[in-house]
């Protein structure tokens, strides 16, 4: 599902203008990415949690050269999923 599709599930089942449901989905989006930003988790009942995490710096091999290297520490994000979505996704369960 793209972004598009999201307001247009929101023109489908609101009475949201086109304008007001791309503004709430841009609002969410943002609500978010500035949480993640500050190192912050942002918790979706029912849903997910989306947290802030920081790798460790790591050592690999380029296979094509066969050399060493450092892949440096890098933010990322993790999404765990909520107990009602994963039964919801593996039983068909509604939440």
């Amino acid at each position: 599902m793209t972004k598009t599709e999201i307001v247009e599930h929101i023109i489908a089942n609101t009475t949201f203008s086109r304008s007001q449901a791309q503004t709430a989905v841009d609002c969410v989006i943002n609500a978010i990415s500035d949480s993640l930003t500050k190192g912050e988790s942002v918790y979706l009942r029912g849903f997910a949690t989306i947290k802030a995490h920081t790798t460790k710096e790591r050592k690999a091999r380029n296979i094509n050269k066969g050399t060493a290297m450092t892949i440096p520490a890098q933010r990322t994000v993790k999404i765990l999923l909520s107990k009602q979505l994963k039964n919801r996704m593996n039983n068909g369960k509604e939440l």
